[in-house]
Formats: structure tokens, sequence, C-alpha cells
């Protein structure tokens, strides 16, 4: 974000269209104050070392003491996008069930949501609960995968199981997001629909087609689309897939756009042919096979 100033602020505070009220929502210890501590030391009101320990929107001696956020807490953030400058007003809000009114009444006040879920957690009661309030709030939301560092660390994962584990979990999130889109298309339908068929004084719905005509592209969760961030609060670093695909295009010549595309899929490079093939899970499961099989043929001594 860049280091800010009280004075940029208050100018930033004349300009409301570059005011933009952000919250964060998750289920509890899943991160969300140890984040908004990271995007606050960005703004060098608080220390780097202490992002993730100070708890610097836990003001009450409570939340200190008991270690959770019990009450929503605002501050004001400078953020820089090219020429432009905004003021964001961030908003840490509660993850346990109990304070449920707080986060309600949060995502009221803002115009988008970061969602938090952690890496090996994945997809918990809480957080359906905020996917939900922020769907009916009608914000939408950026989805950071936390804690990335403890599929490293903790679970011990290769790189391909952790990418299948992290594709299993934003499965997990679009499938709550799909649910409630669901649910709201057959409502508006039931509520619309005038040329229902009549068969024995029963109506009878194509549920289906209405459901093929409604757009949700870009409804979901993908990298590709960039609201999907994974990070470690607690180190402070995150990143999206278009880090890498601007890494990338100058070493293997390949253009940002097109490796913003593949980089997250079925997707691998071929140093032979100089492009992106599909069909990298056969080739992973090719290998792992011919891994197996040359472990036993050792193990055994068959020749």
């Amino acid at each position: 974000m860049g280091l800010g100033s009280v004075e940029k602020i208050i100018a930033l505070q004349k300009k409301a269209a570059n005011i933009r009220n952000i919250c964060i929502l998750a289920h509890v210890d899943h991160g969300k104050t140890t984040l908004a501590d990271c995007l606050i030391s960005s703004n060098g009101i608080i220390s780097s070392r202490l992002a993730g320990k100070l708890r610097y929107l836990d003001s009450r001696e409570d939340e200190q003491i008991r270690g959770i956020t019990m009450k929503s807490s605002a501050i004001s953030l400078q953020y820089k996008d090219g020429n432009e400058e905004y003021l964001v007003n961030l908003i840490d809000s509660p993850g346990h069930v109990d304070f449920s009114s707080e986060v309600s009444t949060a995502v009221r006040l803002c115009d988008g949501a970061i969602i938090v879920v952690d890496a090996v957690e994945g997809v918990c009661p809480q957080t359906q609960a905020v996917l939900r309030q922020a769907w009916l709030e009608n914000i939408r939301p950026v989805l950071v995968i936390n804690k990335i560092d403890r599929l490293i660390v903790e679970l011990k994962l290769s790189s391909q199981e952790a990418y299948a584990h992290l594709q299993k979990l934003l499965e997990q999130v679009n499938a709550v997001t799909g649910t409630l889109f669901f649910s709201k298309v057959l409502e508006e339908r039931a509520e619309k629909d005038t040329t229902a068929e009549t068969t024995d004084g029963e109506q009878v719905y194509d549920w289906s087609a209405f459901l093929d005509e409604t757009d949700d592209s870009l409804l979901y969760f993908s990298p590709d689309q960039g609201n999907v961030v994974f990070a470690s609060a607690i180190d402070g670093w995150g990143f999206t897939i278009d880090h890498f695909a601007q890494l990338y295009s100058q070493k293997v010549g390949i253009k940002s756009a097109v490796l913003l595309k593949t980089l997250w899929g079925d997707y691998y490079l071929s140093s032979k042919a100089k492009k992106i093939m599909k069909g990298a899970q056969v080739i992973l499961c090719t290998g792992a096979l011919l891994k197996r099989q040359w472990r036993r043929f050792v193990k055994t001594g068959v020749k």
C-alpha cells in the first residue's frame, strides 16, 4: 500500500469517489486480524515485526485477553494504484458465531469484502455464513487463502499435493456460492414464471432451461479471474497468479495474458514445443505410476 500520512488521508476524505469501505470476514482463527495487521503495517502505522502479534484492531482489553475479535473495528488506510490514490476504510469483524450481529452491521456498510479461509481448515460453518451475508448484501468478495505455509511446514505436502488440496478448497467455496446463486435463480423463476405447463392440474417448471440462460461466469472464485489471493499473513506475504504471469512471461517468452489463463488448471509447459499444452494431470499420473513401478523393481529385484 505504501506509507501514509494524516495529511494525505484528510485530503482523500474530501474525494468521495476515491473512498472504499472494505470488511474482512472469516471463521474464527483463520487470520483476519493478522491480515489486518499486515495491511496496517504497510502504511507504517505499526512495525511489520509486530503484525499478527499486536492485534492492533483488537482495542478492547477482553479481546486481547481472550485472543479473539468481539467487536468490529475500523481504520483508514491509504492505497495507491498507479496515479490514483484511494482511501480504504478497513473493517475487521469478529469470526465467532456469538458476534454475528457485528458481521451483519459491517457488511452493510461496505463496498466489498475480503473472505479469509485457512488453507488447512478449509470451509467452516462461519465461512458459509459470511459468504451468505456478502451475497445477501450484494457486495463482491475477494477470497484470500491464508496460512499457505501450513501446507509445507505442517502437512509436508509436495507441490502437486498442495495444488490438489487448494483446488479442492476452491471447489468447496464455490459450492457454497453456487448454492446461493441457484437458490436465488429458482426463487425468481417461481415468482415470474407465467408459462408453466399444466399436467393433470399440476404446474411443471423447466428449471434447467432457466439456469442455462443465466450468466454465472463471473460468480465463482478462480485465480485466473484475479479474485483469489494466496497468502501467509503471519509472514507478511501474499500473491496472485498475475504476479507469476508477469514474472514468467519474460523468462519463457509467452505473453502474460496467455499465462494468466493457463497458470491455474490442467496445463503444462512443453519445453520442446515451447507451447502450453493440456493434460498436465495425465502426465503427473503417468509419472507417479512410473515411480511406483521403479520402486517395486528396486525392492523386488525383478528384471
